[in-house]
């Protein structure tokens, strides 16, 4: 997928949809040349440095390295996947429930949420539907929705889903994942995300659910 930006008059909403693409990409896929091409090829990792002062030198320093991408790839199985618990669990109910399981309570109401707005995820992997990068896609398709056609009901749709299925955990998610990031770019990405989540929670002026964390 390409990610080439014309980088003059770029809003924060396109900015936003670029990188929301992006993260989905990084979170939910192994890394692949042909998306760090992309990164290395388009202005993202400047437009995050000069907009939401992002220090990005470690991460342009990094990627230029023969063996980035097998680091990335090291990376993200540590992360996202595991040999035993993975270090920045991706989905909201290991979070959201006690015994830290999949598929509980919260991942039912997640997926009926989707349903009753048809809403339906696009990815080529089998994935949970609380899993952060599918979740960071659904923001990016409410939010491209509501910039073309911004009409109540998408507000409503967009407000719920921020306050009820994703910003009561997603902070936790980008703790740990800036935490235990072993590569610069993934503890960016970890950055990037929590600014995105953290902007838009203040421009729909939401309060999250409270709901305890147990991980």
């Amino acid at each position: 997928m390409s990610h080439r930006i014309e980088t003059e008059a770029i809003t924060e909403r396109e900015l936003s949809l670029v990188s929301l693409s992006l993260l989905y990409h990084f979170f939910c896929f192994e890394p692949q040349k042909a998306l760090i091409n992309n990164m290395l090829n388009s202005d993202i990792l400047n437009l995050w440095h000069s907009k939401w002062d992002m220090d990005i030198h470690e991460t342009n320093t990094f990627l230029q390295n023969q063996d980035a991408l097998e680091r990335l790839q090291a990376d993200h199985l540590a992360l996202f996947v595991g040999i035993g618990m993975p270090k920045a669990v991706p989905w909201g109910s290991v979070y959201l429930t006690e015994e830290n399981l999949l598929l509980q309570r919260s991942t039912h109401a997640l997926t009926a949420f989707l349903k009753s707005h048809h809403i339906i995820l696009c990815t080529d992997e089998q994935q949970i539907s609380d899993h952060i990068g599918l979740c960071l896609s659904v923001l990016a398709l409410l939010l491209k929705q509501w910039g073309d056609y911004p009409e109540e009901t998408t507000e409503r749709t967009i407000r719920e889903f921020l306050r009820d299925h994703l910003l009561p955990w997603s902070g936790r998610f980008c703790e740990l994942l800036t935490a235990h990031a072993e590569t610069p770019l993934y503890a960016l990405l970890g950055k990037v995300t929590k600014r995105i989540l953290k902007d838009q929670q203040h421009q729909w002026q939401i309060t999250p659910r409270p709901r305890t964390l147990y991980y």
